[in-house]
């Protein structure tokens, strides 16, 4: 039902192709991107293992019936005794019917072993699903910046290269009146080259970008090329501002009881532990009753029905080390799964610590970057005056816009990098959601 929600909010969204905004784009993935889907459809198939693995608490109740064909008459109903005046009733065909009922008793609980262990496994299951949803919307958000940033990339190298043209018409006009050198117009003419080399592989990035994010979106490539997409900043930058140790402990504290990753392996484990219960069960007999109303009888007719019931007890006294070898199985098994676990809690902490430094880096240098743009912003203004009025020099003026264009595809990719790594640490400490993103994730009005 979820799902579906979802399905038709972003298809409604879509219609409007001259804006895609972050929550659409998200919504869109996780309604119909196929990772999703698989991991809805292991964790709906887990579940249905438990309803399996809980039946076998309940008695079998079942109807058979056979006909059978001799080639010699064969007695048609059990004899329980032999009344030479009532002699028992031959024929070559024999036909069967009966409601039998099968319930065992007791086996030394093998059966809550199984059912244990399908409940661990449906605990996997949902962990692994909700840890591919964050996953997905990671990579949304990821494939929505890496589009900003070379779209806003993109722009910044057309204004460079529109200021790169001015001067170029400026140059020509101070040639014409003698006023300057041919070596300033092969100048600005190489900066110019260069400046559009650049902008070549920029726009081959961001048809890259686009691309990617028309899939994980299921739009088409040109409804996302077309459309106008909301820019986005962080509204909480306080883990990058508080430098503290505490901070750490916390959020390693946080990612131990939420990580999607972590509560997988978890469940992993306990269901290696639950299948050690099922093979040492193996070691114990089981009982069993049973019961059956059955009806015999022949064509001719002649039918004769009886009932019986009965209680089986059943332990295999020789598996050739089936069970022996089933029980070190499980319990190498557990020890893995332990292990597993151990070496997931270490990554979990060891991303945090990384998330965490990237989240700080980035924050650190969209503040450095900030103060470059307008102060190189400034120095370009400068030089272009200076220029003009015959006192500066075409080179200390092309280094200046070279200076500005990259202060500002820096402090582009700055910003976008640090709602990059704070997206990356929601996601490892369990918190990523689509609530969560549009309370942190903020769109620009």
């Amino acid at each position: 039902m979820i799902t579906a929600m979802l399905l038709v909010a972003g298809l409604a969204a879509a219609q409007d192709t001259n804006r895609l905004t972050l929550a659409v784009a998200v919504d869109r993935a996780l309604a119909s991107y196929p990772t999703v889907a698989a991991a809805r459809a292991r964790a709906d198939g887990a579940a249905a293992d438990v309803g399996a693995a809980q039946a076998a608490w309940l008695p079998r109740l079942s109807l058979d019936g056979s006909l059978n064909r001799f080639q010699e008459p064969m007695v048609v109903a059990p004899l329980h005794g032999f009344d030479p005046a009532n002699p028992p009733l031959f024929d070559q065909t024999l036909i069967q019917s009966g409601l039998s009922l099968n319930w065992t008793l007791f086996d030394f609980g093998g059966r809550t072993a199984r059912v244990r262990v399908q409940r661990a496994l449906a605990g996997a299951a949902e962990a692994a699903h909700s840890g591919a949803e964050q996953q997905l919307m990671a990579r949304v958000v990821t494939g929505y910046l890496r589009v900003l940033t070379a779209r806003d990339l993109v722009a910044a190298q057309d204004q460079r290269l529109a200021a790169l043209s001015a001067a170029s018409a400026r140059t020509q006009q101070l040639m014409a009146e003698g006023k300057a050198a041919r070596v300033d117009g092969l100048r600005v003419d190489a900066e110019a080259r260069r400046a559009e080399a650049d902008r070549i592989a920029t726009a081959a990035q961001l048809d890259v970008a686009e691309h990617e994010l028309a899939q994980l979106t299921q739009l088409p490539y040109q409804t996302v090329r077309a459309a106008l997409l909301a820019d986005v900043r962080l509204g909480d930058t306080s883990l990058a501002i508080d430098t503290s140790g505490a901070v750490r402990a916390t959020l390693v504290a946080r990612a131990r009881q939420a990580s999607a990753e972590l509560r997988e392996a978890e469940q992993r484990a306990r269901a290696a532990d639950g299948t050690l219960g099922v093979a040492r069960a193996a070691w114990f007999p089981e009982l069993r009753v049973a019961g059956a109303y059955v009806d015999r009888g022949r064509w001719a007719g002649d039918f004769a029905a009886e009932w019986q019931v009965g209680v089986a007890l059943s332990y295999p006294l020789f598996t050739g080390g089936a069970r022996r070898s089933a029980v070190r199985r499980a319990a190498a098994d557990g020890r893995a799964a332990a292990e597993q676990l151990r070496a997931v809690g270490l990554n979990v902490e060891q991303g945090v610590d990384q998330a965490l430094a990237a989240l700080r880096q980035a924050h650190a240098r969209v503040a450095a970057l900030q103060s470059a743009v307008e102060q190189s912003a400034e120095v370009a203004r400068i030089e272009r005056l200076s220029l003009e009025v015959g006192s500066g020099t075409q080179t200390d003026y092309l280094a200046a816009e070279a200076n500005l264009l990259s202060a500002r595809a820096g402090l582009i990719e700055a910003r976008h990098a640090e709602i990059g790594a704070r997206v990356e640490l929601a996601r490892i400490i369990g918190e990523l959601s689509r609530d969560w993103l549009a309370r942190i994730v903020e769109p620009l009005p």
